[in-house]
């Protein structure tokens, strides 16, 4: 996974070997989803008091839609 950066230097040295490989599994694991959702919405809600967007949406705001 050596690409080249946006700014054309070569990755760091501990990062020109890394690999990411993904496993099967016959069922998700909902503990690690929970924790995943969790933190999602930990983040959010403190962006959310520093008045960071985030995401870039407005999720108390009306739905426009292009129909």
């Amino acid at each position: 996974m050596s690409t080249p950066r946006e700014d054309g230097q070569a990755p760091p040295e501990r990062m020109r070997d890394y690999r990411v490989e993904a496993k099967l599994r016959q069922s998700p694991d909902l503990h690690r989803l929970a924790q995943l959702f969790t933190g999602m919405a930990l983040a959010r809600t403190q962006a959310q008091r520093r008045g960071d967007s985030g995401s870039g949406q407005n999720p108390g705001g009306p739905v426009e839609s292009k129909t």
